[in-house]
């Protein structure tokens, strides 16, 4: 039997069990929408390394966490799957879990050069990324070098020592554009870029 994880007083109990598919049942209210290319995608990455990601559930079987990979389960034709079973909170605290589950690894960003590296290197080894959930497209524009930026002078009147450049659109774009001006300063002593935000009236 499986040993209930350690847990602080008023948690929930959480224990690792391995569960027939059969008995597991999806959460009718689920919020999370999984498209057929993604849970084909999920099949193909189970039959290769395995099911290494539990599924979440409350003691009777509901699906708290993992519709997509239920899904995939099925479809490669597993009978059993090992799961997390969550055993203890109010029904609005099973609701808060699921969503928490599927919401804050959304809130995760890509730091676009390691990828683009570790993407790189798959393809020498003979990977093929699109095995790995990214499409076409995303990784046309992810294994795009960036462009060279170019510096000019320009003509300006008298100035103190500092002047400011607006730089807008996407945060992520953001940042990599300071970045690679950050880099083309590097060469001119006594010439810092810094990066911050202001309101805009």
């Amino acid at each position: 039997m499986a040993k209930p994880s350690k847990t602080l007083p008023g948690a929930p109990v959480i224990t690792d069990e391995v569960r027939k598919i059969a008995d597991i049942k999806p959460d009718p209210r689920n919020a999370k929408k999984h498209s057929e290319s993604q849970i084909a995608q999920i099949g193909q990455s189970i039959e290769r390394f395995g099911f290494v990601e539990k599924l979440v559930v409350r003691p009777n079987g509901q699906l708290i966490g993992g519709e997509g990979r239920l899904e995939a389960l099925k479809r490669v034709g597993r009978e059993q799957a090992e799961c997390r079973v969550v055993a203890g909170l109010t029904e609005a605290g099973y609701k808060a879990l699921g969503l928490a589950l599927n919401r804050i690894g959304e809130n995760s960003r890509w730091d676009d050069d390691v990828l683009r590296e570790i993407l790189g290197e798959l393809q020498s080894d003979g990977e093929n990324p699109l095995s790995l959930g990214f499409s076409p497209a995303e990784l046309d524009k992810i294994l795009a070098l960036p462009a060279e930026l170019e510096v000019r002078e320009i003509e300006t009147g008298p100035v103190a020592d500092e002047f400011w450049i607006s730089i807008r659109g996407p945060l992520q774009h953001q940042a990599h554009a300071l970045k690679a001006l950050q880099d083309a300063m590097k060469p001119y002593a006594g010439v810092t870029v810094e990066q911050g935000t202001i309101a805009m009236a």
